[in-house]
């Protein structure tokens, strides 16, 4: 009897090692590709030459690119473009299909893409590719959503400018033009800070504005055409950096109150008063261009 009980006290001692040895190993190998594919799930970033390239890993299996190209500056977005594809891990590497792909560069259209891990942690992705370059990918935390778009331009708010316009003679009537107007930026590649207004470039807007005569700005057409005159004059100042002019407001103005009226009503709220239009006189009110932007 004693016999059988060490029997069976020595299979069951046999029987726990077999499945601690099981638990050890069997579930140790999935468990490390799992926390692998935990670890690249994410937003990561990096930049190569002119590029810069955003790259998210979904756990969907299936992964987006952004890649913003910069101008010789390597501040402003030259062009741009998007690509998407499959992932997954296979045998230490980080595999990409890439299935659509407006960058031919970075991502090969239809093509399978083997990336050895070389090191992976919280903040640093490091991939080795096929022909031996090392790419590393910096975790790139998702910003909160504002209320404009990624792609929005950034807008610069200027003070509002008065000019006395140009006459060809001497008899012809005093006018004056007053303009409330932002400046709107090219895309910044990621990480460039926003210039500030230059100085001179005020000074600037207002010698080339005072060089013009009445027949430049009575209509709107005219008025864009000497807004795409004061890009030209004032991106020098800005490191070209001006896409564009927002003109929120408008007056030919033919007396000295008027203009300090604009001054007041868009130094203090910075937006015209409704029904401003019908206190000022017949002559006034034709000469008068709303909403030119």
């Amino acid at each position: 009897m004693e016999t059988i009980m060490r029997h069976y006290a020595a299979k069951a001692v046999f029987l726990i090692v077999i499945v601690a040895i099981f638990q050890m190993t069997a579930p140790g190998c999935g468990s490390k590709e799992e926390k692998i594919t935990e670890k690249v799930l994410g937003n990561w970033t990096r930049s190569a030459n002119r590029n810069f390239i955003l790259l998210i890993i979904k756990s969907t299996g299936t992964w987006e690119s952004t890649v913003r190209v910069s101008d010789v500056t390597a501040k402003i977005v030259q062009s741009k473009g998007k690509a998407n594809g499959t992932w997954h891990i296979e045998d230490n590497s980080l595999v990409f299909s890439v299935m659509q792909s407006e960058i031919d560069n970075v991502w090969k259209p239809d093509s399978i893409m083997f990336n050895e891990i070389i090191r992976v942690e919280k903040g640093l992705l490091e991939l080795q590719t096929d022909a031996g370059q090392i790419h590393a990918w910096k975790r790139n935390l998702p910003q909160k959503k504002k209320a404009q778009s990624d792609d929005s331009r950034p807008v610069i708010p200027m003070d509002p400018i008065a000019v006395n316009l140009n006459k060809n003679r001497s008899a012809d009537k005093d006018r004056y033009l007053c303009l409330n107007m932002n400046i709107i930026l090219k895309e910044l590649m990621p990480g460039t800070e926003t210039p500030g207004i230059h100085p001179k470039t005020r000074d600037a807007a207002i010698v080339f504005l005072s060089s013009l005569i009445f027949d430049d700005v009575k209509d709107f057409d005219r008025v864009k055409a000497q807004k795409k005159k004061l890009i030209t004059v004032l991106n020098p100042y800005m490191e070209g950096v001006i896409e564009d002019i927002e003109i929120d407001h408008v007056l030919i103005a033919s007396t000295i109150d008027k203009v300090e009226e604009f001054m007041i009503e868009h130094t203090l709220t910075g937006e015209p008063e409704e029904g401003e239009s019908s206190e000022e006189s017949q002559e006034e009110t034709d000469d008068k261009i709303k909403n030119s932007g």
